[in-house]
């Protein structure tokens, strides 16, 4: 069986993904690698280590087009860091905002990459925009529910699907993406105190950006 990494970076804005993290854990023949990237001084030979012998890498964090974050926005994988060749021929699965164009940048393979997510009120006032939604009035609970809806579809998608097999990963995640859709806007008849058509865009966006490459 291949070995199955999955690195979650310390961090308080992305701890609403921890039921996602300890999900893949569970998982058969996975590692977690926790990072701290600010504490702990040996955080990158840990991550060598673990990268040195993994088929399947998940990546649970912040990214760019030309990098994958670690603790506070810290480098943790990147070209000036001279580590990103430890990502080459490895299946990868990065849930971070724009890392399709991460992959993308960086010609990998057999990877599957999301595009901007705002899941926090600096990410909403930051880009203002998500394609045609406009992020600017979104509030703190709007974006709770958003990050629920994120963790639904991921623990739903990893009840039913072999982690080495990322074209059933993204076609699992599009399907609970379109659950949580549907769900959205029915709750919209039920508590119109809430955006929920906003919300159902950023749902939208998130299965429509998400990109697998072969």
């Amino acid at each position: 069986m291949n070995k199955i990494l999955c690195i979650y970076p310390k961090d308080t804005t992305t701890e609403f993904l921890r039921p996602v993290y300890d999900a893949i854990c569970a998982k058969p023949h996975v590692v977690g690698l926790e990072l701290d990237t600010v504490e702990d001084d040996d955080f990158l030979e840990k991550l060598s280590d673990h990268l040195a012998d993994a088929d399947v890498v998940f990546f649970l964090g912040h990214g760019s087009s030309t990098c994958l974050y670690g603790t506070n926005l810290n480098p943790l994988i990147e070209d000036k860091m001279e580590n990103i060749e430890d990502l080459r021929n490895k299946s990868l699965v990065l849930f971070a905002c724009k890392s399709a164009e991460f992959i993308k940048n960086y010609h990998f393979k057999d990877s599957l990459g999301f595009g901007f997510i705002p899941t926090s009120l600096d990410d909403a006032r930051g880009f203002t925009t998500l394609h045609c939604v406009n992020l600017k009035d979104l509030d703190s609970l709007c974006l709770g529910i958003f990050q629920q809806s994120i963790v639904r579809i991921w623990v739903r998608t990893l009840t039913e699907v072999s982690l080495e097999n990322l074209t059933t990963i993204a076609n699992a995640f599009s399907f609970y993406a379109n659950c949580e859709i549907v769900d959205t806007l029915l709750h919209s008849k039920k508590s119109p105190y809430y955006n929920y058509r906003i919300l159902a865009d950023m749902l939208y966006y998130l299965k429509e950006d998400m990109k697998y490459y072969s």
